[in-house]
Order: structure tokens, then sequence, then C-alpha cells
């Protein structure tokens, strides 16, 4: 089957040079190939070439001034098979001739002895290829040129040698792997994983070539399988289950037995439930210059973060007009302006590092030191974010209390209200708030809670109505107060 490789070039001007061609004749496109083809097997991986040579071995024309930019050949050969793969899909290429004979995946995969899906992993690691249209016309398909074959043969003929070994097991050798598996299932406890890894030692073939003719067998006859108490892949649930039993301490022997896996299995399952975890956390950061700086760590994190969140004394004033289980919430700490801006550049750089964490995971099989690395960024930028709200309570209750000046009518649960209004105007005011700008944080914030405490008043509600809703909602206005403060880790109560 016909496929496109996953790719995208490493050399911008490469990249930017191939939308252009695709807009030339079709004959000189088909040129364009063919010289891209010759330039590609004469370069060296490990020699750098400039780019107005690259340029004019495709084009023949060579541009005007002059470019110092120099490419490696490492990075310039890929991008060339891409390039190939490009123009040749875009022009009607025949399938070739005696001086230039290409073969199809398939016909090249039964020369080889291999597969199909090895020659697409050639073709990744190495091997170009062109898009033919058939003989007989119909669509494009890839061709593999005889050439570019025989060159990859040449240079990786133990990787070709393998690969033929590995699908080449002819029926009575199948049937023998088949029945020393059976034995072994029938002594103990194994899985089939592991049987394929005690047969590809002992009989030095590879270990994926195993495992896919016992799964295979297993799924041509379930009557009569080898594994039938196999469970297959382990499902999103049983992930979840595994992750939880690892977090609270039970040892990975136990859940290995538990679901009749092997211990890298369960190892791979709880850094699969991490990865994905991670990937539903939202990371959204206001980006600064100084992220990208090789000294980024030094100088935003050179400052233990006790030391930015110490205090010596804490502020709210009177408390009397608040329900008592809400008066410590507004009690907190005050620290200096110049603090307050360093720990917001320290948290959007924590968040930044977690991003930048999170895009190294493998798909498949993430680390453990990638997962464990995100989640302790995480932890940090949660710490700070906590901090930064408990330490801006205070101005959100003086903000509330100069609204309600004037206000006729008003308690303590039109207080509340206000309140648990503007402690989520914080917690976003704290997401939003960019440290780059010259304003303070209490100013940012005090102008959208005023905003935001305006817009409140401007509804149509009538005097009694609104006075009405209030007694109906004191309880449920502290419930979700003290709610709304328990997700920005602010406690309410203070620890025995």
């Amino acid at each position: 089957m016909s496929r496109r490789l996953k790719q995208t070039f490493n050399c911008e001007p490469l990249d930017g040079l191939t939308r252009q061609l695709v807009f030339s004749p079709p004959d000189k496109r088909a040129r364009q190939v063919r010289r891209i083809e010759r330039l590609h097997d004469q370069l060296d991986p490990g020699k750098n070439y400039p780019l107005d040579f690259l340029f004019y071995r495709i084009t023949k024309y060579r541009r005007e001034g002059k470019d110092s930019v120099v490419l490696t050949g490492e990075a310039v050969l890929p991008d060339l098979r891409l390039m190939i793969d490009t123009l040749s899909r875009s022009v009607r290429m025949p399938v070739g001739d005696e001086g230039d004979p290409v073969e199809t995946v398939g016909d090249l995969a039964g020369r080889l002895g291999v597969s199909t899906k090895t020659i697409g992993r050639w073709r990744a690691s190495g091997m170009r290829w062109r898009w033919v249209v058939p003989t007989g016309g119909g669509r494009r398909v890839v061709a593999v040129p005889r050439a570019a074959s025989d060159r990859y043969i040449e240079n990786h003929p133990e990787q070709v040698r393998k690969a033929a070994a590995f699908t080449q097991i002819d029926p009575g050798a199948r049937r023998r792997l088949i029945e020393r598996a059976r034995k072994i299932a029938g002594r103990r406890e194994v899985s089939l994983n592991q049987v394929a890894a005690h047969l590809a030692s002992k009989t030095g073939r590879g270990l994926q070539t195993i495992r896919q003719v016992l799964a295979n067998y297993d799924r041509e006859y379930p009557g009569r399988a080898v594994f039938a108490g196999h469970a297959g892949p382990l499902t999103a649930k049983q992930k979840r289950v595994i992750a939880r039993a690892y977090r609270v301490g039970v040892r990975v022997d136990r859940i290995a037995g538990r679901f009749k896996r092997t211990r890298s299995t369960i190892y791979r399952a709880v850094h699969q439930h991490g990865a994905g975890k991670a990937g539903r956390v939202s990371l959204d950061y206001i980006h600064s210059a100084v992220f990208d700086r090789d000294d980024a760590d030094e100088v935003i994190l050179g400052r233990p973060v006790d030391e930015l969140m110490r205090h010596s004394k804490t502020t709210g004033g009177p408390m009397s007009d608040l329900p008592e289980p809400a008066r410590v919430l507004f009690t907190q700490p005050v620290i200096p302006a110049t603090r307050v801006r360093t720990l917001f550049v320290r948290y959007n750089f924590v968040k930044f590092q977690a991003v930048r964490a999170r895009e190294q995971f493998d798909r498949y099989s993430p680390g453990s030191k990638q997962v464990r690395r995100f989640e302790g960024l995480v932890d940090q930028a949660r710490v700070l974010r906590d901090f930064l709200v408990r330490v801006h309570l205070p101005g959100v209750l003086s903000v509330a209390r100069r609204h309600l000046i004037g206000e006729t009518g008003s308690d303590s649960s039109r207080l509340v209200d206000l309140l648990e209004q503007g402690l989520g105007v914080l917690i976003q005011s704290v997401e939003s708030f960019n440290p780059g700008r010259q304003r303070r944080f209490d100013s940012f914030l005090t102008n959208r809670l005023m905003g935001r405490f305006a817009a409140e008043m401007g509804r149509s509600d009538t005097p009694g109505a609104r006075q009405a809703k209030r007694k109906r909602q004191t309880g449920d206005g502290l419930k979700r107060l003290t709610g709304l403060a328990d997700e920005a880790g602010v406690r309410i109560c203070d620890d025995d």
C-alpha cells in the first residue's frame, strides 16, 4: 500500500524552494526530480554544503548575491527525499525505463523477502523513493528506483539480512515454535511476551517475529490457543487502577500478578497513564524573552522560593462584617510588590518549562523521568499560584467593602456574594497578569474587580428581589466561597 511518510523539513530554505518548484511546468518538475535524486546519492551526511551549491544542483540557476548559509549533509538528505516525494506527487512520472528501472513497494518486498512495513521503515531511515504512474494508468504509487534499493542494501547489509530472517519462518519452524510455547505456558503462569522473549533468546530469531507467530496462531485457532487466558492490551480503566495502586505503594510484583502482566508492562501502564493525565493539564502561560535565554534557570530560579514567600506580618483589618468561618481566609501575609512580580515571572516560567517537558514525551512509551519531571513542575506551579491567590485575598475584601459604601440594605450576605465573585476574578487575574509590564498586580486586580462589581450592580433586578435572593443564598454563598477557596489551595480553617 502506498503511503506518505509523516515527515517535515529540517531546513527552511529547502522547504521554501520546494514550494516554489511545485509551480514550475510538469516537464521541468520531472527533470528536477532526477537532479535531486542524483544529488541525494552524491552527498555525504558527515559533510557540510553551501546553500548556493544545493540550489544550483537542483535548479541549474545561480542565485544573485552571496549567501553564507551552510547546511549539514545529515539534515539535507531527509529534506531531499521529501522534495522528491512532493515534486513526484505533483507530476505524472512514468514507471521508469531500461536505464532507470523501478519497483513498487510490494515488488521490492517480495524480491528481498521482507514485509512492506519494513520497506516503509527503510524509507524513513534513508532509502529514497518517488511516486510514479503505473504502466496501465491509474493512481500514483510509491516506487523505489533499483539504484536506490541497491545503494541502501550495500550500505545496510546486516539490517537487510536480519529483516529477511525476521519474516522467513518455514511452516516446520513455525510449528516447533508453537509447540515449545505450549509446553512452557502449560508448566507455569507466563505471558505471551515472556514466552516470546525466552524463545527469541534460545532460537536467535527476532522477538517481534516470534510474538507475531504466537499471536497469529491464537487468533486463527482460538479453540487450541496457546495463551487462551491472555487478556490482550490493557484498557484505560485497568491502567487507571494500576496507576492508583502504584501511587499508594502497592508492590509492582503484586500488581503484575493481579493483572497477569510483566513488571515492565506495569511500569509502562503507570507512565502512560501519567502522560495521559499530563496531556489534559491546562498550562497557559505569559511568555517572556528571558525564558529563551541559556541561563534562564539561573536567572529566574536562582533565588529559593521559600525566601520569596517569606513574610513577617499579615493583614486583613477588622473582620466583624464577615461570617466566622471566612475570617481566617482574608487574613493573609503581606509581601513587597517587587517580590510579587518576581513570583509571577517564576510562576509563568515553571509552566513554560512544564509545557516543554510535555512536548518531549514519547507518545507510546513515555519515560518515567519525563513524567516525573513534568509532574514536579506542575506541583511547583500549583504552589506558586496558590500563594499568589492567598496573598491578594485581602485586596479583594478591601475592594468589595469600598463597593458597598453607600449601598442601602447591605449586610454580610451581600459582602459574601461579592467576595465569591471577587475570588473568581482573582484566580483569573493571576492566570492572565503579564509581569513584564510596568503595572502592579494589585492595581490590575483592583480595576478588574471594580469592573466586575459595577457590572453586577447594573443588572435589572429590583432592590426587593435582590434582598430576597440574598436571604435565600446566604448559606449557599458561603459554601461557594469556601469551595472556590479550596480550589485555589486556600484553607478556610487553621490546622490543629
